[in-house]
């Protein structure tokens, strides 16, 4: 059996950004194309699997969570969503309810932290996690038995394919992120430490720490620029030990769902409609609910 765990926002943006405003909520006015958009992959991808297992993984903690209290830079390149946004952003975890998928946010923990902990508890329920992202950092969580989806542009993938690519182990990448840094995140790198060299590094060494503990052996390693490496690490030390806390995703996280709570509910007809109507979409969807699986709704449901 296998699970789909959805790091939402991801899909959300895409959305956002690249459809035009052809949909407005009737009553407010507001755009709604990032929510038109979020409902074609979501529908999408229930028709392609008609999983067993599937949960949507939110962001709310976009200046209160915990790497925030860790680091006051971490994200602040990032500005906080306008009226607009929020709006759309909220209408999409109404969207997972009335097609009957488990969703979840968190003030203190991010998606990527949702879904690596989600992936722990199916693992223990012997369902196999398939993480939908376009994120790269989330390979990190990726086991022997687990996929990687990229949906709508790739197959899905396993360890050893994404490793492959990487050229490092999924394990490994949080390290990679320590040592070159991560720009969307705001995450600070080692000043003279690229992609390559980092690779370089983490193929004789499984981790920062042991590359740490190590300086002295840098100097006669097969790399470009080996003899300077050892004082450009000690230099960063700190900053390298705080970008992998903040690039690690979460993966024990207390309050997560038992995995019979995100089973795929099935749709609920009469509650989808009367969301397409609020959110100015009218029956544009109503044919793709046809091979999708039904559930009828409760007299006390509410979207």
């Amino acid at each position: 059996m296998q699970s789909l765990l959805v790091d939402s926002s991801i899909y959300i943006f895409r959305s956002y950004f690249t459809l035009p405003e052809n949909w407005h909520a009737p009553e407010s006015q507001l755009p709604t194309h990032a929510v038109y958009g979020f409902t074609s992959f979501i529908l999408d991808l229930l028709k392609k699997k008609q999983p067993d297992y599937i949960f949507c993984a939110f962001d709310e903690s976009l200046r209160t969570g915990f790497r925030h209290q860790l680091c006051a830079d971490y994200k602040a390149n990032r500005e906080l969503p306008d009226d607009a946004l929020a709006f759309q952003l909220n209408a999409c975890r109404q969207l997972c309810r009335v097609l009957g998928v488990a969703e979840m946010a968190s003030d203190i923990y991010e998606a990527d932290d949702l879904i690596g902990s989600m992936a722990s508890t199916m693992r223990g329920a012997g369902v196999q996690p398939i993480i939908v992202s376009r994120d790269k950092d989330l390979m990190q969580l990726v086991r022997d038995q687990d996929l990687y989806w990229d949906f709508g542009k790739a197959y899905p993938k396993s360890q050893k394919q994404l490793e492959q690519t990487l050229e490092i182990g999924c394990s490994q990448m949080v390290d990679y992120l320590a040592l070159v840094g991560d720009k969307s995140d705001n995450i600070a790198g080692v000043p003279g430490v690229g992609e390559k060299t980092a690779k370089q590094l983490l193929s004789h060494f499984p981790d920062t720490e042991a590359i740490l503990e190590h300086l002295d052996q840098l100097q006669d390693l097969p790399i470009r620029g080996a003899k300077k490496l050892a004082d450009k690490l000690l230099a960063s030390q700190t900053q390298i030990s705080r970008s992998r806390q903040l690039a690690t995703i979460v993966t024990d996280i207390d309050s997560m769902p038992a995995a019979k709570d995100i089973t795929w509910q099935g749709v609920h007809i009469q509650a989808f409609e009367l969301f397409a109507e609020e959110m100015g979409f009218g029956n544009v969807f109503t044919a793709r609910l046809a091979d999708l699986k039904h559930r009828p709704m409760a007299s006390n449901f509410r979207v």
